[in-house]
């Protein structure tokens, strides 16, 4: 059975909440990712994620440059056991009409997960 922790991605890659919605979408370009969690001053407070970007900045007509991340990222995080079944996390996914899942070891996060890691890394040989 193949567990999440072989399609998770690491590291983490993070930004700051004071961040405008410019500098993420530069940062998410730049390492070719589709999310970012979001750090405030006691650790993660949120999660950043492409559609963020379209549905709450693009579409609401916000100035990328000067709108913080905090505006329009999701507070919720939703986590995932890094041992647990991939089809609990597709699971999770379409329940909640999500697309990125933060994966935890030791109930610290430790990976993200995203669609694209089940689609793509599955159809990957190991």
């Amino acid at each position: 059975m193949d567990t999440i922790r072989s399609q998770m991605t690491t590291p983490i890659i993070s930004i700051y909440s004071e961040a405008t919605a410019q500098e993420a979408a530069q940062l998410m370009k730049e390492k070719k990712i589709g999310s970012l969690l979001v750090k405030g001053c006691q650790g993660y407070v949120g999660i950043l994620a492409e559609r963020d970007l379209v549905n709450k900045l693009v579409c609401e007509g916000l100035d990328p440059k000067t709108t913080p991340i905090s505006a329009i990222m999701e507070e919720s995080i939703l986590s995932i056991d890094q041992d647990a079944p991939i089809s609990e996390a597709g699971g999770l996914m379409q329940e909640y009409k999500i697309c990125h899942l933060a994966v935890t070891k030791n109930d610290e996060i430790a990976g993200i997960l995203s669609v694209r890691d089940l689609v793509y890394k599955a159809k990957t040989p190991a």
